[in-house]
């Protein structure tokens, strides 16, 4: 099978002759730090490193280092990326970062040299202080006008359905948590019970963002693509941030619109991203029409990998679950890497419905040998 095949017969929950292997995106993609390291293990040069994430970030794998691990996937983005080199940080009081579409500004702390900055966390929240509803709606939201419309990108996507490889999106979609964003984390949890009319007026206007700019998206470049990412992180290690009844009532919603809504725009998977403890959820997000779940947490709480598949691996794909990122992946051996990837792969890839990669992303400091004994470990026990 080529690449394009296997994926999609995952998706079908059938066997295809391998599992899937993906790297690359802002749910699965490399620490630079990391990524210049695994690089020089492996003899491989890139000439034009480039973030695929700022904030996170993230690097942009070469070609080279994709065909080395066998990955299946490609992705779209819809916005350039930028070399390393061209960054030009902005200063917000004591932080320097950078601002996003919708008024976040990803920073850290200003009087730390450049390199020693790991990531970015969003740090100043325009709509902290906001109280009123009618103060939300004011809020100076993008012109959705003045949405970029993207055929510019018709070249690379027609490229990249001719490399047969299955072709996904950077995230098109990304409601709740971004309110976690422009609101500040403890602000907008404290709002769920307090203030819920101040996160749905915020929603509104997250979505139709969104919406706008997946539709824009996908009518230039939706004849490429197989899967469009969102993300909606509502959990953490022990649990989901909330109670099932408010998700039900408060943000369920707004994220089938937007499921919906991608879903009539073209003939694509959806790929949900939400770390942490989420089983209580996924009858929803299997309800709601996402086809894949990502990044599979086996950490947290009641993420057993056999137990998630006998459970759901009928009705969702698992999209990640390969090594445990927080101690194995890090701070294990390479033959402790191998054993864990060979036991997760035992339990997720019977009759298909699986796509391996790491969870969530490889972060700066796992050494170069683990990154490659997980990849390499995938490859090898991934056959049918």
């Amino acid at each position: 099978m080529n690449s394009h095949e296997r994926v999609m017969r995952a998706f079908e929950h059938k066997e295809p002759d391998r599992v899937p292997i993906d790297l690359g995106s802002i749910q699965s993609g490399i620490h630079i730090k990391a990524y210049k390291r695994l690089l020089d293990y492996l003899d491989i040069r890139d000439e034009n490193i480039q973030y695929y994430d700022f904030g996170q970030q993230l690097a942009v794998p070469c070609e080279d280092l994709l065909q080395r691990f066998h990955v299946d996937t490609r992705y779209l983005r819809f916005s350039d990326n930028i070399k390393t080199e061209n960054f030009q940080p902005e200063y917000m009081g004591e932080y320097v970062g950078i601002y996003d579409a919708l008024g976040v500004f990803w920073g850290n702390f200003a009087n730390k040299k450049l390199d020693d900055i790991l990531y970015y966390d969003p740090v100043v929240h325009p709509l902290q202080d906001l109280k009123t509803v009618e103060e939300i709606h004011a809020y100076e939201w993008p012109d959705v006008r003045k949405m970029p419309q993207f055929y510019e990108l018709k070249r690379i996507g027609e490229k990249l359905r001719n490399s047969k490889y299955a072709i996904s999106t950077h995230p098109l979609g990304c409601v709740f948590e971004y309110t976690t964003f422009m609101f500040g984390f403890v602000t907008a949890l404290r709002y769920i019970r307090t203030r819920p009319e101040l996160l749905k007026a915020a929603m509104e206007h997250i979505l139709e963002y969104w919406m706008i700019l997946s539709e824009n998206f996908l009518k230039a470049v939706g004849d490429y693509v197989d899967i469009v990412c969102v993300n909606g992180d509502l959990a953490e290690q022990a649990g989901p941030i909330m109670s099932e009844e408010i998700y039900i009532s408060l943000i369920k919603p707004y994220e089938l619109f937007l499921s919906n809504h991608i879903h009539s725009l073209a003939d694509v998977k959806i790929n949900y991203h939400s770390c942490g403890s989420t089983p209580q959820f996924i009858p929803h997000f299997i309800e709601m029409g996402y086809d894949a779940y990502n990044p599979v947490q086996i950490s947290a709480y009641d993420m057993e990998p056999c137990s998630l598949k006998q459970r759901f691996g009928e009705h969702i794909t698992f999209w990640g679950g390969l090594c445990n990122t927080q101690k194995t992946l890090p701070f294990g051996t390479p033959e402790e890497i191998r054993k864990e990837v060979r036991r997760n792969l035992e339990c997720f890839k019977p009759g298909g419905g699986y796509i391996a990669s790491n969870i969530h992303n490889i972060t700066a400091e796992v050494p170069p040998e683990n990154i490659t004994a997980m990849f390499d470990a995938a490859h090898e026990f991934g056959d049918y």
